[in-house]
């Protein structure tokens, strides 16, 4: 194996290389073994895949099962259960899907209020092989090896599963678009229910040891656009309705309130309700991740937003590195206009919403060094029609992934997009055979093993744990220092910057009237004010204001009483202090 590994290796494999140095907790991996929790059920909701939505059958089965959770009562098995697997006078239109989570912890672990990493996996919102793919589960190597990682550098790790369901080889462009976002929005209610589920535990005694405060996720593939839509989309009105590329050809939003239930998670006529949504848990997240994936649009990034961290290979042709198209990756049809990486990270560089951690050092690890040096350059690109790409100057949170150009006999298409994926053979094999016995395929229609092996390679060559667990090496030692930035953990690469400084600072910077009925002024006569920002004891950003000056009037507005913490941000340093209104 190691002799067919790319050139490229010899590079990345040198990233990995660190001077000897005390090992950090959330920086390394400082434990040896690892809990995992399996099968965590945390919600159900409507199966796209399953259910028969033309039904007459459907709405009133909706109906019974809204009553039996707004009720408090067990829903029948056999909305779970296949027709195939139930007599006549069982079955049902309305199909549920279980939603479960798996829970990686450190073993042997004294602290219980850990930081939490909600993992999103790739697959085209479609089951494996299906999908016309390899991978696209919780159990993707991929994803049990970075949660893994992460359980021994101290966090709690969650593999989510969410919902899926898209019509990629629809010849209608308007039915692939539509069915993507449908999807795209069914998986951010079930992330809304995972990290409401999370944040409830503390009410069962924390039995998975997080910090509820702490909660930030990450998305690999199709889970990326997950995971950047949940951090931006915001506002129905404004970015769904109020968008053209989003509205079908019968005038109407592709997404539609009414059907598919609302942004925060309320229900719809195919949406159950969730009821920790209707308890009104927090569904807020402190920092958004994705490798691969994109942004549905740049307009829905506001100022105040999570920080956004993305690793993107440069040369990905399915989801684009800047502002491009979404290609469906067997089909290779368009599918909807979105922004890159290169884009919307440079964006939240320019609202601030980086700032927790733009002024990590040089020289604080070689990953940061290695994505620095190529803002800016330009470099050869894919398609004929745009020859070069060039890498936007100062994205601080994109790590480009630069991987020799692979077009195969023409094929734009076999430029790799996950280098991180690898998958077995043998295990590929009964899989297939399962899913063609699970649909009846024999022949010609059947799925090939062998077939989508060979493809997968042309798109991933040198696929294997080694060169895997190499790029993995590299998200982790990209992600990591700006996870604690963001989430202020001790020993964090930011506290270099502040520590010298701190107590002067803090005493120059003064909050009054504290506490106070309607509104607090901030002022420090040495340092410009550049931004303040407001968080509730959850964690949760109530408000965010840009500053830009030595004094500012901050109103309360829509600030319910309580107490919070402000953060006041400098230029290389931030003050908190404790605000009560009252």
């Amino acid at each position: 194996m190691k002799k067919n590994l790319p050139v490229l290796f010899s590079a990345l494999v040198a990233l990995t290389v660190f001077t000897a140095q005390a090992q950090t907790r959330y920086l390394d991996e400082i434990f040896d073994e690892v809990e995992i929790q399996a099968d965590v059920a945390f919600g159900f909701n409507v199966d796209a895949l399953r259910s028969n939505f033309t039904s007459p059958d459907f709405g009133p089965q909706m109906q019974t099962v809204t009553d039996l959770i707004n009720d408090g009562n067990d829903v029948p098995l056999n909305f779970f259960l296949s027709n195939a697997q139930l007599p006549a006078e069982q079955h049902t239109a309305l199909k549920l899907f279980p939603l479960e989570m798996d829970v990686y912890t450190p073993a042997d672990d004294d602290e219980t209020n850990r930081p939490v990493i909600v993992y999103l996996h790739t697959g085209n919102f479609l089951p494996p092989i299906i999908n016309g793919g390899i991978t696209g589960s919780r159990l993707d190597s991929a994803v049990v090896n970075n949660c893994k990682r992460w359980a021994r550098a101290g966090y709690t790790a969650v593999a989510l599963s969410y919902r899926l369901g898209w019509n990629p080889v629809s010849t209608d462009p308007d039915v692939r678009r539509g069915t993507l976002l449908q999807a795209v929005y069914r998986a951010i209610h079930d992330t809304q229910s995972g990290v409401r589920f999370l944040r409830a535990s503390m009410q069962q005694g924390n039995p998975f040891g997080i910090d509820p405060s702490k909660i930030l996720l990450y998305g690999q593939g199709s889970g990326g656009y997950v995971a950047q839509a949940y951090n931006a989309l915001d506002d129905y009105g404004t970015e769904i309705a109020g968008l053209s590329k989003f509205i079908g050809e019968d005038g109407l939003p592709y997404v539609l309130e009414a059907r598919d239930g609302d942004i925060d998670g309320g229900p719809g006529m195919i949406r159950l309700p969730d009821p920790l949504q209707v308890a009104g848990i927090d569904r807020s997240i402190s920092m958004a991740i994705n490798a691969g994936g994109a942004l549905a649009d740049i307009s829905w990034m506001d100022a105040g937003e999570p920080p956004v961290v993305t690793i993107h290979a440069v040369r990905d042709p399915f989801a684009p590195f800047d502002d491009g198209t979404v290609v469906v990756p067997t089909t290779n049809e368009n599918v909807v206009d979105v922004s890159g990486g290169n884009v919307f990270v440079q964006q939240a560089v320019d609202l601030g919403n980086n700032d927790a951690f733009v002024n990590i050092p040089d020289g604080n690890d070689p990953f940061t060094d290695r994505a620095r040096s190529l803002y800016g350059q330009t470099l050869d690109y894919i398609f004929t029609a745009q020859p070069t790409i060039t890498i936007s100057s100062n994205p601080e949170g994109l790590f480009p992934v630069v991987l020799p150009i692979n077009t195969t006999g023409g094929n734009v298409f076999t430029n790799e997009s996950g280098p991180w994926d690898w998958w077995d053979l043998a295990t590929l094999e009964q899989v297939v055979a399962g899913t063609n016995a699970a649909l009846g395929l024999t022949g010609e229609d059947a799925y090939n093993a062998q077939v989508l092996h060979q493809q997968g390679l042309a798109g991933n060559p040198g696929m294997g744990p080694e060169k895997g667990n190499t790029y993995i090496d590299t998200i982790q030692g990209y992600v990591n220092p700006r996870i604690m930035c963001v989430l202020e953990l001790e020993g964090s690469p930011c506290e270099l910057i502040s520590t010298s400084n701190t107590n002067a600072l803090e005493n120059n910077t003064k909050v009054f009237p504290n506490p106070s009925h309607n509104a607090v002024t901030v002022r420090n006569n040495d340092q410009m004010i550049r931004r303040i920002e407001m968080y509730d004891i959850t964690g949760r950003l109530v408000s965010a204001e840009v500053v830009n000056a030595n004094e500012f009037r901050m109103e309360r507005a829509n600030i319910k009483d309580g107490v919070y913490l402000m953060q006041i941000i400098f230029d290389t340093d931030r003050v908190t202090k404790k605000v009560l209104f009252n």
